[in-house]
């Protein structure tokens, strides 16, 4: 990264960039990490690159001793797991009120997300945080068109959730799967089947997750 002469633009840059290796998993979950080595990649003096590592730390997404030693924040089960039950329960009652209204502007809305998913699944190697972009605004629809996007705000901010999904597309990389359930919860809002959409909701928000962490435990020292 190229040096700039702003101390706030840099740090805010730094804290940028890191917060985004970490949620794609290019600095995985665990990882040391030195206020040196982050010095040095990007060529900056330690002022802004402590301003930054102070933010990372703040907001959670790396742990700092009191040696002040660092580590990318290993991902929380439990509190994940918590997450993703309340997830199903607040999303089938927003997508419920999304499908009374029955408007075939939104259902347009929900249709053109899935092409653009299907577009961006096409290209190989996929993108993946491009992927998940087009996922969460996927969802961000029915919050949107019922005029709850604040609570759609902190939903998404779950950095645990949003770093498993990750890790999902990169383990199983098949796509079309995800492409499918939103198709689902799409035939759910279109044939307004209030019955079947909770089945649906928790195989496309939990059921995945909940197999990932099972599996990936085994293999990766990801998890607290």
């Amino acid at each position: 990264m190229a040096k700039q002469t702003d101390g706030k633009d840099l740090a805010s840059s730094i804290f940028s960039d890191i917060s985004k290796r970490i949620l794609s998993l290019d600095l995985e979950p665990g990882q040391e990490i030195s206020e040196n080595g982050i010095c040095e990649h990007y060529e900056a003096s330690r002022t802004p690159v402590k301003t930054a590592l102070n933010r990372l730390r703040d907001e959670g997404f790396i742990f700092m001793s009191p040696y002040r030693q660092m580590h990318v924040k290993r991902i929380n089960v439990d509190e994940t797991l918590q997450y993703m039950y309340g997830r199903v329960a607040i999303e089938t009652r927003i997508i419920r009120d999304f499908l009374r209204q029955g408007s075939p502007l939104l259902l347009e809305d929900v249709a053109h997300m899935i092409r653009k998913q299907e577009i961006v699944a096409s290209h190989v190697p996929v993108d993946v945080m491009e992927f998940h972009e087009l996922d969460v605004a996927f969802h961000e629809t029915w919050y949107k068109a019922m005029d709850k996007p604040r609570l759609f705000r902190q939903l998404k901010e779950n950095m645990d959730y949003i770093r498993l999904k990750i890790l999902d597309y990169k383990r199983i990389q098949e796509y079309e799967t995800i492409i499918g359930e939103h198709r689902a919860i799409y035939e759910c809002i279109r044939q307004r089947d209030e019955e079947r959409l909770p089945v649906v909701l928790k195989t496309h928000i939990w059921d995945h997750i909940a197999s990932l962490i099972e599996h990936s435990r085994k293999e990766k020292d990801y998890f607290i």
